[in-house]
């Protein structure tokens, strides 16, 4: 049986478990107070006090033993609702008696001590409405008792004594009473905050599962478009046509530039961005990136730069991937929005630890410092203008931050307008511990091509896509849509690949691999071929059998390097 008082205003075992705290010092009030009544009373009442206050609050402490670690039973809490009682009528009878008894003013420490329970109440309005009743309704019946049926003074001083105590007692009652609604508003809103913040999150988890579908589904039909271009670009072609297939591709890598910015925004938000850490060439790195742009910087005229200070250590520790990514987008960015000029990049220690800095500087338009902010949201530019003139999502310095934060650093901007932009990413990177020994160049050695392939998939856009591209590479192909198709083509015929789709009806993929396994086949090379893009799925594969990972949509160069491995 749970008592209904209970059900609304669980809140009363918090002011248990504070009770109990609190014990040390009510102990110490207790001893005071009990030298003053002997004083004032004599022994003997001080003595009646002092056993019933020593009563009550051992009764306090057993009933809210174990309340710290389990939630108190209904007998429990009917118990500390009792000494509750216990202790504040063993006040308020010590107040009564200061009220009845002769001494001159006593009656003053009476509607001190009062006083001092009917705020003891108040105080506990934010927590619980029955501790308001449970500690101010003694106290304040009290007041309205003594002032009204046993007065202490006489004539005018009485009635105003009286009148008092009924202002004093109903203020007090209507100060709990608003506590109270104001901590039940309070309440009413955390919950409604705190609703709110579930269906956030489960909103922005929603939308990074859309994301990661949408990239999903957008792969496999852009798959086919990239894919056939890259099949078509290999064939015998005019110049016009060439010109055409080339346009296709650079439209085509266009899109898959945006489509894995949102994929990027998409891991990042879903907590699946990886960062890795380990030791590479910063040179390297930093050279690898200026040597990227270097043409389109050439195409616009413009003197594209690179200082690297001689404090900066040759070999450091971290993530040059997401480096380059970073330091990508800051040098794609100047060169977007610079018409004539420079873009120059330096590289020096910034004299905090381990960290470096990364300058991108440019002479472009400049940026308003009322729009500088929003620049590191997703799907944000300076102004509508810049989007239409140069196009982008605005997903790359969002992107390029988050990175960067993920890394221990931050990006930050200085700009003026008509005098440039300049971008600082800043992260610790440590030097390395140790640097791989430098070898000889090993000379390229001849690789025998497969000369048969299997693909498996269920899409037949993927299939064509595939054979156009192995065909294209001088393979025999052979394409089936099931798992279970797989299988028995593997059974008739000899072949030196699979390649093996892992969203597949029926039978997937990593289903199909491990009949492969358990058939005997276990030195087939079996490549995962998957438009699921999200940090891990490599990861993921590779442990169940998979030889190695392609996404889609297939790059030729990835095509062949995994073609290299499988012989």
């Amino acid at each position: 049986m749970k008592l209904s008082v209970f059900a609304w205003d669980e809140g009363f075992d918090g002011v248990a478990r504070s009770a109990r705290k609190m014990a040390p010092s009510r102990w110490v009030v207790g001893a005071l107070n009990a030298m003053l009544v002997g004083a004032l009373l004599g022994p003997r009442t001080a003595t009646i006090w002092v056993l019933a206050f020593a009563m009550a609050e051992i009764w306090t402490w057993l009933a809210t033993s174990g309340q710290k670690h389990e939630t108190p039973s209904v007998l429990r809490r009917l118990s500390y609702l009792g000494s509750a009682l216990a202790v504040n009528f063993v006040w308020v009878g010590l107040a009564f008696a200061y009220w009845r008894s002769a001494i001159p003013g006593a009656e003053f420490l009476a509607f001190l001590t009062w006083s001092a329970l009917l705020a003891n109440a108040i105080s506990h309005a934010f927590r619980s409405p029955l501790a308001v009743l449970v500690f101010g309704a003694p106290s304040a019946i009290a007041v309205l008792v003594a002032t009204l049926f046993f007065p202490a003074f006489e004539g005018a001083t009485q009635l105003a004594a009286a009148l008092g105590a009924v202002v004093f007692v109903g203020y007090a009652a209507l100060s709990a009473e608003r506590s109270v609604l104001a901590a039940r508003e309070l309440a009413t809103a955390r919950f409604e905050l705190e609703a709110q913040t579930q269906a956030a999150h489960g909103a922005n988890q929603a939308k990074s599962a859309f994301l990661a579908m949408m990239s999903h589904e957008l792969r496999t039909p852009m798959n086919g478009v990239l894919g056939m271009a890259h099949a078509l670009e290999r064939t015998d072609l005019n110049v016009r046509q060439a010109e055409h297939v080339a346009t296709l591709l650079r439209s085509g890598g266009g899109l898959m530039t945006i489509l894995n910015d949102i994929l990027d925004l998409a891991k990042i938000e879903a907590g699946r961005f990886d960062i890795e850490n380990r030791p590479f060439d910063l040179r390297h790195a930093v050279g690898r990136s200026i040597e990227l742009w270097g043409p389109a910087a050439l195409e616009k005229r413009l003197a594209l730069t690179c200082e690297i200070s001689s404090g900066v250590p040759a070999w450091v520790t971290g993530d040059d991937a997401r480096l380059r990514q970073i330091l990508q987008n800051l040098l794609s960015n100047a060169l977007k929005f610079t018409a004539k000029g420079s873009v120059r990049l330096t590289v020096a220690p910034t004299g905090r630890g381990d960290e470096i800095a990364f300058t991108v500087a440019d002479t472009g338009p400049g940026i308003e410092p009322a729009t500088q902010a929003r620049l590191f949201q997703g799907f944000t530019q300076a102004d509508t203008s810049i989007a239409r003139r140069f196009g982008g999502t605005g997903l790359g310095l969002a992107i390029s931050r988050n990175l960067a934060r993920l890394m221990g650093g931050d990006i930050t901007l200085e700009s003026r307008l008509s005098e440039g932009s300049s971008f600082t990413l800043a992260l610790p990177l440590p030097a390395a511990s140790f640097q791989p020994a430098p070898s000889a160049a090993p000379q390229p050695q001849p690789r025998a091509i497969p000369a048969r392939a299997l693909v498996v998939d269920d899409n037949r856009t993927n299939q064509e896509v595939a054979r156009a591209l192995l065909e294209a590479l001088g393979l025999s192909v052979v394409a089936v849509g099931s798992g279970q198709d797989g299988l028995q083509a593997l059974e008739t015929g000899d072949f030196d690949v699979v390649f093996m789709d892992i969203h597949m009806p029926g039978m997937s993929g990593i289903e199909t691999l491990e009949a492969i396994r358990a058939s005997g086949e276990e030195t087939i090379p079996v490549v995962a071929l998957t438009a699921d893009a999200m940090a891990g799925e490599r990861e993921r594969l590779l442990p169940l059998g998979f030889n190695d990972y392609l996404s889609k949509p297939i790059e030729p160069a990835a095509l062949v390097r995994i073609l290299g491995l499988a012989t």
